[in-house]
């Protein structure tokens, strides 16, 4: 009970309070006693002065009824009426003062009745007196009953007058008692709130005191570095206790704050030694990249990756693949380690990571779904995919786990090398657009000139058979100025086509310029060279192609096939001038025939 600080600040208030009503009580009880002092003394005049007028009206009726009887003036017998109607009323007030006390009631009660039977016989007097019976009137009055009748009124009046004295002296003394008691506890009462105020405060600020000084004190040793200070004692108060409860609060959260900032100092640390090997791994990738972003081919590109991928990533062997849009499939073109790893080429679907487009790991043997390409003598490996603008461009491969502390090393890297696998991607599209006709998509004349040098070469060191096919479209000239040089562009680019289905994936067929194509083949022998011409133009004169709803007509084409031998000089102009006569007699001949050189 009273344990909390605001219940007993409420109830040292509450001491106070009804020791105030109390005091308030004990004065207003004292001023009720005299004011009702006051009102029995005016209610005792007030009776007695009552008592007085009714005797003295009783004395005037009696006396005007007498002068009247004497004298025969009948104004003496108005004044009659007059005081009679008052000594009436008053005697009746009289009655109505008295009725809260039984005694002076009864009293009141006598008089009334004495003063209307003294009232009735003066009034009968008067009515004698009144009808001239003068005599007889006076007669009664002689008989002296009147003067009887006179002196009970006045006696009973007289015992209510001393009665009324009476009670109004004892009330008096009643109330001076009462006053006197009042005085005595008031004083009293006043000094016991003084001393029970002051011992409620007491304990109370005691109470304070104490509490304050043990949180004080929990407060000056944390601040010295005690860490483990609390305030373990009761407070004994509820306020207390709630401010020990947050302080400890306050102090635990604290301490968990600073070992969190002990702890983040100690990874601090650990991130600068770890922030000083990724400054010496980003240094050796940035000499990777330069040298990457300098790479002419895919032999420069693998040996960048050879020299700069095991020192980022020590111990840890691996591959490179490249993804091959033509193919599609991922060709390995670098690896690194003391073991063989992966195989040499593997298509999209048997790699999870390509699959899934995210790093894909297995830790341990059955830890995870294995991808199809990787041995079954290997159970840990991890597999990072190489995009550019959301397109696979290839597959890092290592047959180890990247520690976390090197993932950053990884993430680096894998966007090095797929940056460079763009930039050299970008490079050979260059390439095949320079040595490409943008119309039909053969070859063009340039890169047949270097194709032809490079196969002359070669014929001439292996003793191979090396043929040249020149070719022209009939009449195509024709077709232009009918049908227009969009006709003439579609039907270049399906002859186009038919070349190039006709002959091998090695064969090199070009466009020599205008309508004319140009084949260089290796290997093949002059009968099967001639056999495989003549399917072409058979299939070619077989063509019906029509353009914006017109049949273009039959498109035909003259060949002519030179055989390169070691008679000829090694440039590219004899073979081409021998095949070019070859093309020139045909057309001579009549057109849509092979002529031999």
């Amino acid at each position: 009970m009273l344990h909390s600080l605001t219940s007993r600040i409420v109830f040292v208030g509450s001491i106070v309070s009804v020791n105030l009503v109390c005091l308030s009580g004990l004065l207003l009880s004292a001023s009720n006693s005299m004011i009702a002092s006051f009102e029995w003394n005016t209610h005792k005049q007030k009776i007695t002065e009552i008592v007085s007028e009714t005797l003295s009206d009783l004395r005037e009726a009696q006396a005007e009824e007498r002068g009247y009887l004497l004298t025969t003036d009948p104004s003496f017998a108005k004044d009659f009426d007059d005081r009679v109607a008052a000594a009436l009323s008053k005697v009746n007030m009289l009655e109505q003062l008295v009725q809260d006390n039984p005694v002076q009631h009864e009293r009141a009660q006598s008089l009334q009745i004495a003063t209307n039977e003294r009232i009735d016989t003066l009034t009968k007097q008067i009515a004698l007196a009144r009808q001239g019976r003068f005599e007889e009137a006076r007669s009664r009055v002689v008989l002296g009953q009147g003067r009887v009748d006179m002196a009970i009124i006045v006696q009973k009046a007289e015992e209510i007058r001393q009665t009324e004295q009476e009670l109004l002296i004892a009330r008096e003394a009643t109330a001076k008692a009462h006053v006197s008691w009042n005085r005595k506890l008031v004083l009293g009462g006043c000094l016991i709130i003084v001393l029970l105020v002051n011992g409620l405060l007491y304990l109370v600020l005691n109470g304070m005191r104490r509490s304050v000084s043990l949180i004080v004190r929990a407060m000056a040793d944390f601040g010295n570095g005690n860490r483990a200070a609390r305030v373990d004692d009761k407070m004994g108060c509820t306020e207390f206790d709630m401010l020990a409860q947050g302080y400890n609060t306050m102090a635990e959260r604290m301490d968990a704050a600073m070992q969190a900032q002990e702890a983040s100092d100690h990874k601090l640390l650990q991130a600068n030694a770890e922030l000083k090997r990724n400054n010496e791994a980003m240094e050796l990738l940035g000499e990777m990249a330069h040298r990457l972003q300098a790479a002419r081919t895919s032999t420069e590109l693998s040996a960048i990756i050879c020299a700069f991928v095991p020192r980022v990533l020590p111990n840890i062997p691996g591959a490179l693949y490249t993804y091959n849009h033509t193919t599609n499939q991922l060709e390995r073109i670098a690896q690194w380690g003391a073991i063989a790893v992966g195989c040499d080429v593997l298509h999209p679907s048997s790699c999870w990571a390509l699959r899934l487009g995210q790093s894909h790991a297995v830790s341990t043997s059955g830890g995870d779904v294995v991808c199809q390409h990787v041995g079954n003598d290997v159970s840990i490996y991890h597999c990072e995919p190489l995009f550019a603008s959301g397109e696979v461009v290839g597959l890092l491969y290592l047959q180890s786990l990247v520690a976390e502390e090197n993932r950053f090393r990884l993430v680096a890297l894998v966007e090095n090398i797929a940056s460079a696998l763009v930039n050299q991607n970008l490079q050979k599209n260059l390439l095949e657009q320079t040595i490409h006709d943008p119309l039909t998509g053969l070859y063009n004349r340039r890169h047949m000139e270097e194709s032809l040098n490079a196969e002359i070469a070669t014929a001439n060191r292996n003793h191979t058979a090396l043929g040249l096919i020149m070719a022209d479209i009939d009449h195509f000239k024709h077709i232009n100025d009918e049908f227009g040089h969009d006709a003439g562009d579609m039907v270049l680019r399906t002859i186009a086509n038919e070349i190039q289905n006709s002959f091998r994936s090695e064969d090199i067929v070009c466009r020599f310029g205008g309508e004319e194509f140009l084949i260089i083949t290796a290997s093949h022998p002059l009968d099967a060279l001639v056999q495989r011409v003549e399917s072409l133009r058979n299939n070619l004169s077989r063509l019906e192609l029509h353009y914006n709803g017109r049949t273009l007509g039959k498109i035909t084409m003259s060949f002519g096939i030179a055989m390169w031998d070691k008679s000829l000089p090694e440039e590219t102009s004899a073979i081409i001038r021998k095949a070019d006569m070859a093309l020139y007699q045909a057309k001579k001949d009549g057109r849509d025939r092979i002529v031999i050189a």
